[in-house]
Protein backbone atom coordinates (compact mmCIF):
# COMPACT_ATOMS: atom_id res chain seq x y z
CA UNK A 1 0.00 0.00 0.00
CA UNK A 2 1.24 3.35 -0.67
CA UNK A 3 2.55 5.87 1.74
CA UNK A 4 -0.33 7.76 3.01
CA UNK A 5 -1.93 4.52 3.25
CA UNK A 6 0.61 2.84 5.39
CA UNK A 7 0.52 5.62 7.69
CA UNK A 8 -3.46 5.30 8.12
CA UNK A 9 -2.91 1.83 8.90
CA UNK A 10 -0.35 2.44 11.28
CA UNK A 11 -2.12 5.29 13.23
CA UNK A 12 -5.76 3.24 12.52
CA UNK A 13 -8.16 6.23 11.66
CA UNK A 14 -11.31 6.39 10.29
CA UNK A 15 -10.96 7.26 6.68
CA UNK A 16 -12.90 10.16 5.98
CA UNK A 17 -14.06 10.63 1.93
CA UNK A 18 -16.33 13.17 -0.11
CA UNK A 19 -18.66 11.06 -2.13
CA UNK A 20 -19.63 13.88 -4.15
CA UNK A 21 -16.31 14.19 -5.74
CA UNK A 22 -16.12 10.52 -6.82
CA UNK A 23 -20.20 10.66 -7.61
CA UNK A 24 -19.08 13.87 -9.57
CA UNK A 25 -16.48 11.87 -11.91
CA UNK A 26 -18.89 8.30 -12.06
CA UNK A 27 -21.46 11.06 -13.75
CA UNK A 28 -18.68 11.63 -16.43
CA UNK A 29 -17.46 8.38 -16.58
CA UNK A 30 -17.17 5.45 -19.21
CA UNK A 31 -17.68 1.61 -19.30
CA UNK A 32 -14.54 0.06 -20.22
CA UNK A 33 -15.98 -2.42 -22.31
CA UNK A 34 -18.88 -1.93 -25.19
CA UNK A 35 -22.22 -3.53 -25.02
CA UNK A 36 -23.11 -6.55 -26.80
CA UNK A 37 -26.30 -7.87 -27.57
CA UNK A 38 -26.44 -10.22 -24.33
CA UNK A 39 -25.60 -7.54 -22.19
CA UNK A 40 -26.48 -3.47 -21.91
CA UNK A 41 -24.44 -1.13 -19.84
CA UNK A 42 -26.00 1.44 -17.03
CA UNK A 43 -25.64 4.51 -17.92
CA UNK A 44 -25.16 7.01 -14.62
CA UNK A 45 -25.31 10.43 -16.49
CA UNK A 46 -29.09 8.74 -17.68
CA UNK A 47 -30.27 9.07 -14.45
CA UNK A 48 -31.81 12.37 -13.03
CA UNK A 49 -29.62 13.16 -10.43
CA UNK A 50 -30.62 16.26 -8.68
CA UNK A 51 -27.39 17.33 -6.33
CA UNK A 52 -28.77 18.22 -2.59
CA UNK A 53 -27.98 21.52 -1.11
CA UNK A 54 -24.95 20.13 0.63
CA UNK A 55 -22.14 20.10 -1.65
CA UNK A 56 -20.20 17.21 0.73
CA UNK A 57 -21.13 13.92 1.34
CA UNK A 58 -18.86 12.64 3.71
CA UNK A 59 -18.51 8.81 4.44
CA UNK A 60 -16.60 7.01 6.63
CA UNK A 61 -14.62 3.66 6.10
CA UNK A 62 -12.74 1.69 8.39
CA UNK A 63 -8.53 2.17 8.73
CA UNK A 64 -6.81 -0.07 6.34
CA UNK A 65 -6.08 -3.00 5.53
CA UNK A 66 -10.02 -3.21 6.27
CA UNK A 67 -10.71 -0.35 3.49
CA UNK A 68 -12.13 -1.74 0.71
CA UNK A 69 -12.48 0.21 -3.09
CA UNK A 70 -15.62 -1.88 -4.04
CA UNK A 71 -17.79 -1.07 -0.81
CA UNK A 72 -16.61 2.96 -1.57
CA UNK A 73 -17.56 2.34 -4.75
CA UNK A 74 -20.82 0.73 -4.58
CA UNK A 75 -22.03 3.66 -1.86
CA UNK A 76 -21.20 6.42 -4.99
CA UNK A 77 -23.44 4.67 -6.91
CA UNK A 78 -25.86 4.73 -3.60
CA UNK A 79 -25.66 8.50 -3.48
CA UNK A 80 -26.31 8.28 -7.72
CA UNK A 81 -29.56 6.59 -6.88
CA UNK A 82 -30.23 8.24 -3.55
CA UNK A 83 -30.67 11.93 -5.80
CA UNK A 84 -32.57 10.87 -8.26
CA UNK A 85 -36.71 11.31 -8.05
CA UNK A 86 -37.63 8.22 -10.61
CA UNK A 87 -34.96 5.60 -10.12
CA UNK A 88 -34.60 3.78 -7.14
CA UNK A 89 -33.00 0.77 -5.19
CA UNK A 90 -34.84 -1.93 -3.58
CA UNK A 91 -32.02 -3.82 -2.25
CA UNK A 92 -28.48 -4.20 -2.69
CA UNK A 93 -25.94 -7.00 -1.65
CA UNK A 94 -28.43 -10.24 -1.98
CA UNK A 95 -26.60 -13.30 -0.91
CA UNK A 96 -28.08 -16.19 -2.77
CA UNK A 97 -27.74 -18.84 -0.43
CA UNK A 98 -28.80 -22.62 -1.02
CA UNK A 99 -28.93 -25.32 1.68
CA UNK A 100 -25.68 -26.66 -0.02
CA UNK A 101 -23.91 -23.75 -0.75
CA UNK A 102 -23.64 -19.87 -1.22
CA UNK A 103 -25.03 -19.33 -4.87
CA UNK A 104 -23.56 -16.15 -5.60
CA UNK A 105 -24.81 -12.33 -4.85
CA UNK A 106 -26.67 -9.79 -6.76
CA UNK A 107 -25.01 -6.26 -6.36
CA UNK A 108 -28.52 -4.30 -6.90
CA UNK A 109 -31.57 -4.23 -7.59
CA UNK A 110 -33.22 -1.24 -8.81
CA UNK A 111 -36.35 0.26 -10.55
CA UNK A 112 -35.59 2.85 -13.26
CA UNK A 113 -38.75 5.59 -14.57
CA UNK A 114 -40.72 2.83 -16.18
CA UNK A 115 -41.71 0.91 -13.40
CA UNK A 116 -38.97 -2.09 -14.46
CA UNK A 117 -36.85 -3.68 -12.19
CA UNK A 118 -33.05 -4.13 -13.19
CA UNK A 119 -30.31 -6.36 -11.91
CA UNK A 120 -27.21 -3.94 -11.75
CA UNK A 121 -23.94 -5.62 -11.14
CA UNK A 122 -21.21 -2.84 -10.27
CA UNK A 123 -17.27 -3.19 -10.71
CA UNK A 124 -14.53 -0.35 -11.15
CA UNK A 125 -11.66 -1.90 -12.02
CA UNK A 126 -8.01 -0.33 -13.01
CA UNK A 127 -5.73 -2.18 -15.18
CA UNK A 128 -2.45 -1.94 -16.81
CA UNK A 129 -1.77 -3.14 -20.79
CA UNK A 130 1.42 -5.40 -20.79
CA UNK A 131 4.25 -4.24 -22.85
CA UNK A 132 3.46 -5.86 -26.04
CA UNK A 133 0.09 -6.96 -24.91
CA UNK A 134 -2.19 -7.46 -27.39
CA UNK A 135 -4.77 -9.48 -26.06
CA UNK A 136 -7.32 -8.78 -22.98
CA UNK A 137 -5.27 -11.46 -21.50
CA UNK A 138 -2.71 -8.73 -21.41
CA UNK A 139 -4.58 -6.03 -18.81
CA UNK A 140 -3.74 -7.47 -15.77
CA UNK A 141 -4.13 -5.28 -12.01
CA UNK A 142 -1.55 -3.01 -10.56
CA UNK A 143 -1.10 -5.87 -7.95
CA UNK A 144 -0.97 -8.78 -10.18
CA UNK A 145 -3.42 -10.34 -9.05
CA UNK A 146 -6.36 -10.38 -11.86
CA UNK A 147 -6.99 -9.90 -15.42
CA UNK A 148 -9.68 -7.95 -17.41
CA UNK A 149 -10.53 -11.32 -19.95
CA UNK A 150 -11.28 -12.98 -16.46
CA UNK A 151 -13.32 -10.46 -14.89
CA UNK A 152 -15.00 -9.87 -18.07
CA UNK A 153 -16.19 -13.34 -18.82
CA UNK A 154 -16.96 -14.22 -15.07
CA UNK A 155 -19.18 -10.91 -15.20
CA UNK A 156 -20.89 -12.41 -18.64
CA UNK A 157 -20.86 -15.91 -18.01
CA UNK A 158 -22.41 -15.97 -14.23
CA UNK A 159 -22.48 -12.51 -12.49
CA UNK A 160 -24.74 -11.05 -14.79
CA UNK A 161 -26.70 -14.22 -15.86
CA UNK A 162 -27.29 -15.12 -12.42
CA UNK A 163 -30.57 -13.37 -12.23
CA UNK A 164 -32.23 -15.28 -14.39
CA UNK A 165 -32.04 -18.95 -12.92
CA UNK A 166 -34.40 -20.44 -11.04
CA UNK A 167 -33.02 -20.98 -7.91
CA UNK A 168 -32.17 -17.29 -7.46
CA UNK A 169 -35.85 -16.42 -8.46
CA UNK A 170 -36.81 -18.30 -6.12
CA UNK A 171 -34.87 -16.75 -3.19
CA UNK A 172 -36.16 -12.89 -4.16
CA UNK A 173 -39.19 -14.27 -4.13
CA UNK A 174 -39.03 -16.06 -0.75
CA UNK A 175 -37.74 -12.68 0.39
CA UNK A 176 -40.44 -10.89 -0.98
CA UNK A 177 -38.10 -9.30 -4.00
CA UNK A 178 -39.29 -8.37 -7.18
CA UNK A 179 -38.08 -10.60 -9.99
CA UNK A 180 -36.11 -8.06 -12.54
CA UNK A 181 -36.77 -8.14 -16.26
CA UNK A 182 -33.49 -7.66 -17.64
CA UNK A 183 -29.47 -7.04 -16.10
CA UNK A 184 -26.96 -4.39 -16.86
CA UNK A 185 -23.57 -3.89 -16.11
CA UNK A 186 -21.25 -0.80 -14.69
CA UNK A 187 -17.83 -1.89 -14.94
CA UNK A 188 -16.35 1.10 -15.40
CA UNK A 189 -12.38 2.80 -14.45
CA UNK A 190 -9.06 3.27 -15.47
CA UNK A 191 -6.84 1.38 -18.91
CA UNK A 192 -3.45 2.42 -18.10
CA UNK A 193 -0.88 2.08 -21.21
CA UNK A 194 3.26 2.44 -21.27
CA UNK A 195 4.04 5.77 -20.83
CA UNK A 196 6.52 6.26 -23.83
CA UNK A 197 3.35 6.03 -26.05
CA UNK A 198 0.47 5.99 -23.87
CA UNK A 199 -1.90 8.63 -25.51
CA UNK A 200 -1.76 6.81 -28.90
CA UNK A 201 -1.85 3.05 -28.11
CA UNK A 202 -4.77 1.34 -29.12
CA UNK A 203 -5.90 -2.03 -29.43
CA UNK A 204 -8.67 -3.41 -31.97
CA UNK A 205 -11.69 -5.73 -31.89
CA UNK A 206 -11.17 -6.93 -28.35
CA UNK A 207 -14.57 -5.40 -26.89
CA UNK A 208 -12.67 -2.16 -25.64
CA UNK A 209 -14.79 1.10 -25.26
CA UNK A 210 -12.75 3.16 -27.12
CA UNK A 211 -13.73 6.12 -25.32
CA UNK A 212 -12.58 4.25 -21.93
CA UNK A 213 -10.34 6.75 -19.53
CA UNK A 214 -6.94 5.91 -20.01
CA UNK A 215 -3.21 6.66 -17.88
CA UNK A 216 0.34 5.52 -18.03
CA UNK A 217 2.51 3.11 -16.27
CA UNK A 218 5.69 3.21 -15.10
CA UNK A 219 8.21 0.77 -13.19
CA UNK A 220 10.47 2.04 -10.72
CA UNK A 221 13.09 2.22 -12.66
CA UNK A 222 11.93 4.16 -15.24
CA UNK A 223 10.43 7.07 -13.49
CA UNK A 224 12.81 9.52 -14.84
CA UNK A 225 10.67 9.91 -17.59
CA UNK A 226 8.45 12.10 -15.71
CA UNK A 227 11.53 14.55 -15.06
CA UNK A 228 11.34 17.54 -17.13
CA UNK A 229 14.12 20.66 -18.12
CA UNK A 230 12.20 23.21 -16.26
CA UNK A 231 11.41 20.65 -12.58
CA UNK A 232 9.86 24.05 -10.92
CA UNK A 233 6.65 23.14 -13.55
CA UNK A 234 5.93 19.95 -13.09
CA UNK A 235 4.33 18.64 -9.38
CA UNK A 236 2.84 15.31 -8.52
CA UNK A 237 0.48 13.77 -6.16
CA UNK A 238 0.36 10.17 -4.97
CA UNK A 239 -2.96 9.36 -4.15
CA UNK A 240 -4.04 7.19 -1.09
CA UNK A 241 -6.17 4.29 -2.25
CA UNK A 242 -9.35 6.49 -0.95
CA UNK A 243 -9.15 8.86 -3.93
CA UNK A 244 -8.29 6.55 -6.59
CA UNK A 245 -11.62 6.68 -7.70
CA UNK A 246 -12.17 10.90 -7.92
CA UNK A 247 -8.45 11.29 -8.27
CA UNK A 248 -8.53 15.05 -8.85
CA UNK A 249 -11.75 16.32 -7.92
CA UNK A 250 -10.03 15.62 -4.06
CA UNK A 251 -7.53 18.50 -4.64
CA UNK A 252 -9.50 21.44 -6.01
CA UNK A 253 -6.11 23.39 -4.40
CA UNK A 254 -3.01 21.07 -5.44
CA UNK A 255 -0.52 21.42 -3.48
CA UNK A 256 1.80 18.92 -5.42
CA UNK A 257 5.79 17.81 -4.75
CA UNK A 258 8.35 17.87 -6.07
CA UNK A 259 9.95 14.53 -8.28
CA UNK A 260 12.25 13.86 -5.56
CA UNK A 261 10.07 13.73 -3.48
CA UNK A 262 7.49 11.78 -5.73
CA UNK A 263 10.83 9.26 -6.12
CA UNK A 264 11.12 8.75 -2.28
CA UNK A 265 7.35 8.03 -1.93
CA UNK A 266 6.30 5.98 -5.04
CA UNK A 267 9.23 3.45 -4.63
CA UNK A 268 9.17 3.04 -0.64
CA UNK A 269 7.62 -0.08 -1.08
CA UNK A 270 6.47 -2.69 -3.44
CA UNK A 271 3.03 -1.55 -3.80
CA UNK A 272 1.34 0.15 -6.92
CA UNK A 273 1.32 3.95 -6.72
CA UNK A 274 -1.84 5.80 -8.69
CA UNK A 275 0.02 9.39 -9.27
CA UNK A 276 -1.59 12.69 -10.64
CA UNK A 277 0.73 15.27 -12.78
CA UNK A 278 0.55 18.35 -12.39
CA UNK A 279 2.10 21.33 -14.74
CA UNK A 280 2.07 24.88 -14.31
CA UNK A 281 3.16 28.09 -17.24
CA UNK A 282 5.41 29.50 -14.05
CA UNK A 283 5.51 29.96 -10.50
CA UNK A 284 3.20 32.87 -10.19
CA UNK A 285 0.34 30.58 -11.80
CA UNK A 286 -1.94 28.32 -10.25
CA UNK A 287 -1.39 24.48 -11.00
CA UNK A 288 -3.29 22.52 -13.76
CA UNK A 289 -4.35 18.61 -13.47
CA UNK A 290 -2.77 17.04 -16.83
CA UNK A 291 -3.09 13.50 -16.44
CA UNK A 292 -2.56 10.36 -14.00
CA UNK A 293 -1.20 7.32 -14.18
CA UNK A 294 0.46 3.64 -12.23
CA UNK A 295 3.94 3.26 -10.63
CA UNK A 296 5.00 0.00 -10.52
CA UNK A 297 7.34 -2.31 -8.97
CA UNK A 298 8.70 -3.85 -12.30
Amino acid sequence: MGQQDQLNHQQRQPIDVDLGQDLHWLLHSQPLMQPTPSIGMFAPNNIDYQPTPASKHFTHYPPQPAYRLGKHFEDCVDLLFAGSSSHSIIDRNIVIQAPERTLGELDLLYRNDQQQVIHLELAIKYYLLEKDGTQLANFVGPAGIDRLDLKWQRLCEHQLPLSQTQRVKDHLLAHSLPLPSHHQLLLTGMLFYAYQDWQHTHIDNLGLNPEHHRGWWLGHNELDQLQTKEPHLRGFIVLPKWHWIGGPLHYPEAEPIAYNELLTQATADPWPSMVLVYERIDEHTPWQFKHRGLVLDR
